[in-house]
Parts: C-alpha cells; sequence; structure tokens
C-alpha cells in the first residue's frame, strides 16, 4: 500500500477492487453489442436473441442466492475469487462456440460468475464501515459495473471488424488479470464472522422488513424497466439505420452509441445517490421512477423520428433510466437486518436480475408478436412494456418508509 493512513488505505482498496470489477466484466456487454451479428450467424429470432442477451441474468438469479447467502459465514473475498475464475472459463467457452446451446451455457455460467463477484464484492469491500462512507463506497462500487459494462460494450465493437471471438478471446485475458488483483487487495475479514449458527437461507427476517421487500422488488423494476436501452439498443439502432438507408456506415457507430448510452449510467447513479443523501430515498427514487416511466414507455415512438434525434433522445432516456441502481442499493444496505446482511442482498440481487432477464427476454418475444424490427409498432409495445413496470416501481417506492427521507441511507 502507498501510506499507513486508513483513508489512503481505503481509496486505494476501493480503487484496485473497482478496477478488478470492471476488468471483470469485460465479456459482460459483448453479446448485446454484436446481437445482430448474432441474430443473423445463427438465424436467430427475435425470442431467441433475447434468450441469448438476457442469459446471463439467469444465470446470476439461480446462483445468487447460495452464493451471497455464504457470506453470512464464509468469507465474501473467498466467494469472489472463486467466482472469478469461473468467470475465466466462461470467457474462454465462448470462443469455443459453435452454436446457440453451447453459448447460452456458457452465457448462463457468466451469471453464475456474476453473482460470486458483484456483491459479495460489494460487502467485502463495505464490511467495517457504514454512515455517508459506505454509501459512497457503494455507489462507486455501483459505477464501476457501469464502467465495466461500457468497456465490455466498446471491446465488443472489435467484433465487427475481427469476429465475435475475439472480444470474448480478450475478455478472458482480462478476466485472469482481474483475478489476479482481487487476490492482492481485496479485504479479508477482520473478524471472525458472525451467524454461523443461523439458517444460510434465513429469509424469513428479510421478508418481515417491509423496507427490504420494497426494495427488493424496486431494484427488480429498475433492471427491468431498462432492459430495452440496455440489451436491445445496438439491435434497435441498426433497424433505425436500416430504415434511414444508412447502411455499413452506421456499423460502428452503434455499438458506440450503446456503450455510451451505458455510460450514462454512471453519472446518473452517482447523482441518484447523492440526491438520496440530501432529499432521502423514497422521494429520489419515487420521483426517477415515474420519468423513467414516462421516457422509456414513450421511447419506442422514436422509431418513427430521423435517426439523429433517436440518439439524442436515447441519450435522455438512458440517463434517467439507470439513475435508481445505487440509492437503491446503498438503501438496502442500510436497512439490513443485523447479522442477515447476506440473505438480505441474495434475495435483493436474484429477483433483481430475474427482472432483467425476464425484461430482456419479453422484450424480444413482443418484438416477434408484433412483426419483428421492422416493425415501429414492435417497438412501441415493447419499450411500453419497461415503462409500465418502471411505474409499478413507483408504486412500490411510494410505500418506502418515510424515515429513509429523514436519513442518510
Amino acid at each position: 500500500m502507498l501510506s499507513s493512513d486508513p483513508d489512503t488505505r481505503l481509496i486505494v482498496t476501493v480503487a484496485v477492487v473497482c478496477g478488478s470489477e470492471i476488468l471483470g466484466l469485460a465479456g459482460y456487454s459483448i453479446v448485446p453489442a454484436l446481437l445482430p451479428q448474432f441474430i443473423d450467424a445463427w438465424s436467430l429470432s427475435n425470442t431467441q436473441g433475447g434468450w441469448l442477451a438476457g442469459m446471463v441474468f439467469a444465470g446470476y438469479m439461480v446462483a445468487v442466492v447460495p452464493l451471497v447467502s455464504l457470506t453470512d459465514r464464509v468469507s465474501a473475498r473467498m466467494i469472489y475469487l472463486g467466482a472469478s475464475c469461473l468467470n475465466v472459463v466462461s470467457c474462454f467457452g465462448m470462443v469455443f462456440s459453435e452454436r446457440i446451446g453451447f453459448a447460452l451455457g456458457f452465457r448462463g455460467l457468466a451469471g453464475v460468475a456474476l453473482a460470486g463477484m458483484y456483491m459479495p464484492g460489494l460487502r467485502a469491500l463495505t464490511d467495517g464501515i457504514d454512515g455517508i462512507q459506505r454509501a459512497r463506497v457503494s455507489a462507486f462500487y455501483t459505477s464501476s459495473f457501469t464502467v465495466g459494462a461500457v468497456f465490455s460494450f466498446l471491446l465488443g465493437n472489435t467484433g465487427i471488424s475481427w469476429g465475435w471471438r475475439f472480444p470474448f478471446f480478450i475478455a478472458g485475458l482480462l478476466a485472469i488479470v482481474a483475478t489476479l488483483l482481487a487476490w492482492m487487495v481485496m479485504p479479508r475479514p477482520a473478524t471472525v464472522l458472525q451467524g454461523v449458527n443461523r439458517p444460510i437461507f434465513d429469509f424469513g427476517s428479510v421478508l418481515r422488513n417491509r423496507d427490504s421487500v420494497i426494495l427488493v422488488f424496486a431494484y427488480a423494476a429498475a433492471i427491468w424497466g431498462s432492459a430495452g436501452l440496455r440489451q436491445w439498443i445496438v439491435v434497435f439502432l441498426a433497424a433505425c439505420a436500416g430504415a434511414a438507408n444508412l447502411g455499413l456506415a452506421a456499423d460502428w457507430t452503434m455499438p458506440a452509441m450503446g456503450a455510451f448510452i451505458n455510460a450514462l449510467g454512471i453519472p446518473a447513479a452517482l447523482l441518484g445517490n447523492e440526491l438520496s443523501l440530501r432529499f432521502g430515498l423514497r422521494k429520489t427514487a419515487l420521483l426517477v421512477f415515474l420519468l423513467s416511466g414516462l421516457v422509456t414507455g414513450l421511447f419506442g415512438i422514436t422509431a418513427v423520428l430521423p435517426y439523429t434525434v433517436v440518439i439524442w433522445i436515447a441519450f435522455l432516456a438512458g440517463f434517467i433510466v439507470q439513475g435508481n441502481f445505487a440509492n437503491l442499493t446503498s438503501g438496502v444496505l442500510a436497512v439490513a437486518t443485523q447479522g442477515n446482511a447476506g440473505a438480505t442482498m441474495a434475495l435483493y440481487s436474484s429477483i433483481g436480475f430475474g427482472g432483467g432477464f425476464l425484461g430482456t427476454v419479453l422484450f424480444g418475444t413482443i418484438l416477434d408478436q408484433f412483426g419483428g424490427t421492422s416493425r415501429p409498432m414492435a417497438w412501441m409495445v415493447s419499450f411500453g412494456s419497461c415503462g409500465l413496470v418502471c411505474l409499478l416501481g413507483a408504486g412500490a417506492t411510494a410505500f418506502l418508509s418515510r424515515e429513509l427521507d429523514r436519513k442518510n441511507p
């Protein structure tokens, strides 16, 4: 470490762990970045494309409950490192995939790896700190997830010239580096973990905590509501570019635009977290959900607008719809009952990413049912479904305890 000062050590640790998180996510967004290429190469329907793009969420949803719950009795660092090794396997496995069946398996494995990395990594960083410092460390770590997703989108861009296997190969190498970084700097537990005599899957106390249940539902709504813009934006832009006869000139710009839209999640998450610290979680989350329901629900209308206009509106919508990720996560850490944080985070992550899986697959299914990507109505209904879920999230957060508007998460 550069200094024995506790604050300096914390800054260095957070920076390096966030860097490891970013590198470990190099393979995360390659599929949505190159989804049009996968659909063409393997002759997929939009529903199958939705499964391919959403399979990471499915793997995460299944694995996060046991893996994160184990952090109540097993070192989060150990879980993170083991999952990071699985991440390496998933990336190189995609390199050798020849058809969608194998690809679905390795993308599911990537989700399992993510389940053992994301929330356990957050817990390893935030155990032992609290208050505003914990909220801000959580916000930076959560925002680093978005940085990793953006980096992955940009890495996927190389697949346009070199084929889709190339970015997965590079992602595998970067995952190895990420594992080594985490092994060197991720904090070890300072004390023996408490609650070893408690059930691993002690969800009863989580479900008895009203604010925890509401935040779990809200997180699912936030991820589901953003699925159209985060997972399907490249396919949408490809459809808009095709309608405008832009042809190959837009090939390189579409994944880049998708990356930029995802990058807007960084300032959006940090702003949402700071607004929650100042005005309260309940008020902030409610406002963001209402705005998200409006801009996302109506975004499909842009399918009939000029391509340049579509891009600018996508930037606005992408910023708003990602504003609730960090503050909801900070909030659930704050309301989790003592000794049951792992189970709370497990349920929160599982149902939240389950929303991402259902939202991504349903989006593609709606596209198929309403005529495919060439039909503006199909896009309107698909994005409208995301907007509706955002409004459901607003309805849920309205029932959060008013005490969350009078204290910092």
